[in-house]
């Protein structure tokens, strides 16, 4: 039996609509970023953070237009790893892309469920963060067991809970804005305004999380690209929103800046204890949805280098009654669960994963170039032609990604060269055995990761998404 067949087993089920997609995108990005970030950016720059967080949108709109527009071509599972092994015919540029971003997605998973549990704190103080954490992993690891329905049912329930605590933040914080406060607007000049922009990045970080399930969403040609361009935008009204007014309640920046909970700081500042308590449901719900949007993206990596043959095949094995990667799953799991525990380290882990997704995001935004400049013939399988946007994104989202990069490699080599390292060496082990067995990579990358063969024909594809 071939590869593409055994794969064609192990394919993965649409069961994600445009609302799952786009609540995948705002819901598991909001706790990443917004309920932290915002604040703590301003110790270089002060209220001026606020244009800070318009220019990282623009960046982030212009990446996650080149994800959407790739996404069309591809719509495949773990996103930028097909993108790139599918475009360049070669396994070994997307499996290097995304290698860094698997452990990134775990650590990320352990750092935002300790979150959830700090929060559960402002109620129940005696609670321990690591075991609240825990416990949020091991309820969402059964739900994403259950299969993407599942997943997609109970995000889109979070999704609107947390929407409405953010707006119950911003509507008369609005009300009790002082414009005074946002004097001196800026307060490190230029080397500070751009030394906010990574950590502000970073609440952007899960723009493209949509594309990592890929082979789960319905109609991707026009779910996918709606998610990712519509769930950015929606993130950019929020983040401006919120920075308008948690610098406009609070008469010095500094207080915020120095918060571990600045949206709650700012709440005090005019809502007292009420405020208190929206915000920690708010970051309670921020980073439950957060987890469980990392925990069902990032268990397509390892699934799809398995499907790949470049890592262990049961990677690629979905549960007969649920359909679900679960050995990626349960790996995952064990992983971030382990690290709830093991605190010494993770921020680090943290800022690796920025840096590979700074990574990614660059090497996705040069793929779309590729394809535009080269005249390929996979640009005519795009879901939507817009050339000269596309162009002006793909060097955008280039460039700008590889200069933050140069700012957020610092602390992030001593990491990330040891562990890519290791990817290597995972690769060339599968690579050679490969070559032993005589496998037919040509027909392996005539598939797509998590879709089945006869639907990855770009005149049927939408056919039977709905």
């Amino acid at each position: 039996m071939s590869s593409v067949d055994v794969n064609d087993g192990r394919s993965l089920s649409r069961d994600i609509g445009l609302l799952g997609a786009v609540s995948t995108v705002v819901a598991g990005t909001l706790g990443a970023g917004l309920f932290v970030t915002l604040g703590t950016a301003s110790s270089t720059t002060g209220p001026s953070v606020i244009l800070v967080v318009v220019f990282s949108g623009l960046l982030a709109m212009c990446i996650a237009l080149n994800y959407g527009w790739m996404a069309t071509i591809f719509p495949a599972a773990a996103g930028s790893y097909a993108y790139v092994s599918r475009t360049f015919e070669s396994r070994l540029p997307g499996f290097v892309v995304t290698w860094s971003k698997w452990l990134g997605y775990m650590a990320a998973d352990a750092v935002l469920a300790l979150g959830f549990g700090s929060y559960l704190q402002v109620f129940y103080p005696s609670v321990d963060a690591a075991l609240a954490g825990f416990g949020l992993l091991t309820v969402l690891f059964l739900v994403n067991l259950v299969g993407s329905k599942g997943y997609s049912v109970s995000q889109n329930a979070i999704f609107g809970f947390l929407i409405l605590s953010i707006i119950v933040l911003i509507v008369p914080g609005l009300a009790n804005v002082n414009t005074a406060n946002y004097r001196p607007f800026f307060t490190g000049g230029f080397d500070g305004f751009v030394g906010a922009a990574v950590p502000l990045f970073y609440a952007y970080i899960g723009i493209a999380v949509a594309g990592q399930m890929g082979a789960e969403v319905k109609n991707p040609s026009r779910n996918l690209p709606l998610a990712m361009a519509g769930g950015t935008a929606i993130l950019i009204l929020l983040y401006v929103l919120t920075s308008v007014v948690i610098y406009g309640v609070v008469s010095d920046y500094t207080v915020l800046a120095n918060s571990a909970r600045p949206l709650a700081t700012a709440a005090e500042a005019f809502m007292g204890d009420v405020g208190t308590t929206i915000v920690a449901v708010g970051g309670l719900l921020a980073t439950a949805s957060s987890v469980h949007a990392v925990m069902a993206a990032g268990i397509k990596m390892p699934y799809s280098w398995a499907w790949d043959e470049v890592f262990p095949k049961k990677f690629s094995e979905v549960s007969d009654r649920f359909g679900t990667p679960h050995w990626s799953l349960l790996t995952l799991y064990v992983v971030a669960s382990g690290l709830t525990f093991w605190s010494t380290g993770l921020s680090q882990a943290i800022a690796i994963a920025t840096f590979s997704y700074l990574i990614a995001y660059a090497a996705v935004s040069v793929t779309v170039l590729y394809v535009l400049w080269t005249g390929s013939s996979l640009a005519q399988e795009a879901g939507f032609t817009r050339p000269l946007l596309l162009g002006a994104t793909g060097v955008v989202g280039a460039v700008g990604a590889g200069g933050l990069l140069t700012q957020a490699y610092q602390g992030s080599l001593s990491v990330y060269v040891p562990w890519v390292a290791v990817g290597l060496v995972v690769f060339g082990v599968y690579w050679y055995r490969g070559q032993r067995r005589d496998v037919d990579v040509e027909a392996i990358l005539a598939t797509l990761p998590g879709v089945p063969s006869n639907e990855y024909d770009p005149a049927i594809r939408g056919a039977s998404d709905d």
